[in-house]
């Protein structure tokens, strides 16, 4: 055991000096990029009455529309395009539920 210590020796102090190289390099990083976790999450969105009734007449007629129509829906309703696509989801996410509920729900001895 006598005769490792100095190797052993050797090697902590090459690993701790590579560390602290490691962990210098990465504190430099970081003070020089920004990274988009740090961003604040965004505020929930509402959607006043009249834009829920168009939105709810757009799904009836089309309950998956194309990219482009749901950036003519967002422009017309002055709302951001990736609220009405994330309303649209929901929307189809809310039908399934109900009609899930519908055929399973309580009373059908389940």
């Amino acid at each position: 055991m006598v005769a490792l210590k100095p190797i052993l020796q050797a090697w902590l102090e090459a690993a701790e000096a590579q560390a602290r190289k490691n962990r210098i390099a990465r504190e430099t990083t970081l003070d020089i990029c920004v990274l988009p976790s740090l961003d604040k999450k965004r505020k929930r969105t509402s959607i006043a009455a009249p834009e829920k009734r168009s939105l709810e007449a757009y799904f009836s007629v089309q309950p998956r529309p194309s990219g482009e129509k749901i950036a003519a829906i967002a422009e017309k309703l002055d709302l951001k395009k990736n609220v009405v696509r994330v309303w649209f989801c929901n929307q189809r996410q809310k039908q399934k539920r109900m009609k899930y509920s519908a055929v399973n729900g309580p009373g059908n001895g389940q």
